[in-house]
């Protein structure tokens, strides 16, 4: 057997075989492929703020039987694991729905209520064209042949379907919105009473204002700093493990939609000593955080002091290490330019960043990169340790 490749090109292009699929069937795996995962995160977003922590536990009629996305789920992580040495480790419940599943969860009578929102159509229509999108699905998972009118009825139906679904992604995915500093709600006034010396809070709005992120902004302190001349240096920091604050405050975790994290981007001071800031966003939905103000103030709160006395912990005695606050290496060097251009200075810093692993709880994303075009166009999803396209800019 001979399995020849495709050819990378310098310009960017790619040259396949002729005898390779035809290219409709690519087409249509990435369509599918956006479509289903698309669809797993925002079941979670809906049943995670409807029923909380108990999500996994919702049940529907699968197969002539009642069935639990975490029964569902076990069993099939449980045969995955058989042959763990293929693919990634994921373990994520609604990783492991099939499309068929999580449309039968839509449309089913406990949750279409939950749901109907985001559809503009009435159940049976909607689960109609689903069902005609898996339909498709089932053909190309199971090896059968496709037409080229099967990927127009798959992105009609996806545009159908989902055009509600997409609006509510975007809100959910980006809150770029400064929530205004004369609100006089509340839950505002709680949270902005917030913070210390390490820690600025700043609170950010979706479009639709339905959901509310809430950015702890930590300002990462030097443990040790070490010279090795030739403008190297070598840093002992402080970093904030994000995943460890769902595990630790279990009442926050039950609350938030999700966590996921970023930095600034690092610069050295005066005393050549780097200066960064790390970013855990905690994204509620807006009513899920009034009705739940007491509880998630007293979360915060503690989550702050926690911080504030691992952090004098690691200064003291930088080989210790506190749940929340763990010392980490980074390095910054100058990197002289070339053919005229002037220098620069390198900063050596990823591991300020989480990434995912399947133990992390399931309101943990990683770090996300925002795109207006979620459906169609995300690099990388919820729950998954590896991007799964490259970044295009899509305004």
């Amino acid at each position: 057997m001979e399995w020849k490749q495709e050819i990378k090109k310098q310009d960017g292009s790619i040259e396949i075989p002729k005898r390779w699929l035809h290219i409709h069937y690519y087409e249509a795996l990435n369509i599918l492929f956006r479509f289903e995962n698309s669809l797993r995160v925002f079941v979670y977003i809906i049943l995670k703020n409807e029923y909380k922590n108990e999500w996994m536990n919702c049940q529907f009629d699968l197969y002539g039987s009642s069935k639990t996305i975490k029964g569902i789920s076990n069993q099939r992580i449980s045969q995955a694991n058989n042959f763990g040495y293929l693919g990634f480790d994921v373990t994520s419940p609604l990783m492991h729905l099939t499309s068929g599943e999580l449309i039968e969860l839509i449309t089913s009578k406990a949750y279409w209520e939950v749901f109907k929102l985001y559809f503009r159509g009435n159940m049976s229509i909607i689960k109609n064209k689903l069902l005609e999108i898996g339909t498709v699905r089932n053909s190309l998972a199971h090896f059968r042949p496709i037409k080229q009118d099967d990927i127009e009825l798959i992105k009609q139906n996806t545009n159908h379907t989902l055009m509600g679904v997409e609006e509510c992604l975007e809100n959910v995915f980006s809150q770029s919105y400064r929530v205004p500093t004369n609100t006089d709600e509340d839950w505002y006034k709680e949270i902005c009473s917030l913070g210390n010396e390490l820690i600025n809070i700043f609170l950010f709005y979706s479009q639709d204002e339905n959901w509310v992120k809430c950015e702890l902004e930590f300002s990462v302190q030097i443990l040790n700093r070490t010279d090795y001349g030739n403008n190297i240096y070598g840093f002992s920091v402080t970093n904030l493990n994000t995943p460890n604050v769902l595990n630790q405050y279990k009442e926050l975790s039950s609350f938030v939609t999700y966590i996921n994290e970023s930095t600034t981007f690092p610069t050295l001071d005066s005393d050549f000593n780097m200066v960064i800031k790390k970013k855990i966003n905690l994204v509620f939905r807006k009513d899920v955080l009034i009705d739940n103000i007491v509880v998630i103030t007293s979360e915060v709160k503690n989550l702050l002091i926690k911080i504030l006395e691992e952090t004098d912990l690691l200064k003291g005695d930088n080989l210790a290490r506190g749940k929340i606050v763990e010392p980490i290496n980074t390095s910054s060097y100058w990197e002289d330019g070339i053919e005229g251009k002037s220098g620069k200075w390198e900063h050596n810093y990823s591991n300020f960043i989480n990434t995912y692993e399947s133990n992390h709880p399931n309101e943990y994303w990683g770090q996300m990169r925002y795109s207006n075009d979620i459906i169609a166009g995300s690099q990388i999803y919820p729950w998954m340790p590896a991007n799964v396209s490259e970044y295009e800019i899509s305004w």
